[in-house]
Formats: structure tokens, sequence, C-alpha cells
């Protein structure tokens, strides 16, 4: 296996595991972003998904510049659907952009051990503990997604 040809099964990885985030995101019912997993006080559905997007932001940036970032929270508010989407394409292109140039030889992430692919497998690995709340969220509001939502699009797409 040659070394262009790794980098690029990384992308892919990468792009999918993006790729099922939008797609939850377009398959969320409207009342969804609202929705909280029974008997929580946490993170709407909204809430969560603006949290997944600006972990990724504050990583990188911190990774470029060593200070941690100044992003808005958005507790309380929830983003709409147009902008979650815009905010994961950007993000998305972000990661990838970076995951590539450190593997070429450019900056290395801060912590994971320098190893941008160990960073990507905690995004991840963070992002999917998530969309398993939004998914148990919803699911526990009356908003069960059909297999073919929940089977065919957030989990076949890995293979």
């Amino acid at each position: 296996m040659n070394y262009k040809n790794v980098i690029d099964q990384i992308l892919n990885t990468w792009n999918v595991h993006n790729e099922i985030n939008l797609y939850l995101i377009s398959q969320i019912p409207a009342k969804g972003f609202q929705a909280v997993p029974s008997l929580s006080r946490g993170r709407t559905v909204g809430e969560q998904l603006a949290h997944m997007n600006r972990v990724r932001l504050a990583w990188h940036y911190f990774f470029l510049t060593g200070k941690s970032p100044k992003l808005p929270r958005v507790k309380g508010s929830n983003p709409s659907r147009a902008q979650l989407k815009k905010a994961f394409t950007q993000s998305g292109k972000q990661v990838a952009e970076f995951i590539v140039q450190s593997l070429a030889g450019g900056t290395p992430p801060r912590w994971f051990k320098k190893s941008p692919v160990r960073w990507m497998a905690y995004l991840i690995s963070h992002e999917s503990h998530h969309r398993g709340q939004i998914m148990l969220a919803l699911k526990q509001n009356g908003m069960r997604f059909p297999d073919k939502v929940a089977i065919d699009g957030l989990w076949t797409r890995w293979y």
C-alpha cells in the first residue's frame, strides 16, 4: 500500500463521518432540534450539534495558535438546520485540510501525541457519542427514525 493511498483512506474516513452528520441534520424533524433525552436537563438536539461543531473549531484553532478560542456558546438557543449544515460543511473541510497538511509534514496537533489520525479518531468518537444521544432524545420524544434513515442512512454508509 502506498503512502498516498493511506492518506486517501484516512481522508475518506473523515468525509464519510462528516457526511453521516450532515445526513442526520437533514433528517431531523423541525421540532426535533428542541428535543432533550427524558429526565435530562442536558443539551437539546440542536445544542448538541452546535457543541460538536464548536469542539471541532476549538481544537483546530488551538492547534494553529496554541491559544484557547473565544467561540460563542449557543446554550439556550438552537441554530437552524441551514446554519448547522453550513457549519458542519465548513468545519468538516477545515478538519480534512488540517489532517492532510499535518500528514504531509505540516503543523501537527498539539496534543493527541501529535497524531492527526489520533485526533480524527477522537473527533469521530466524540461526535458518534453525541449522535447516540441525539437519536435517544428523538426516540424518547416520539420521533424515531424509520430503518431507511436510522440504519441505511447512518450506519451502512460505513460499508
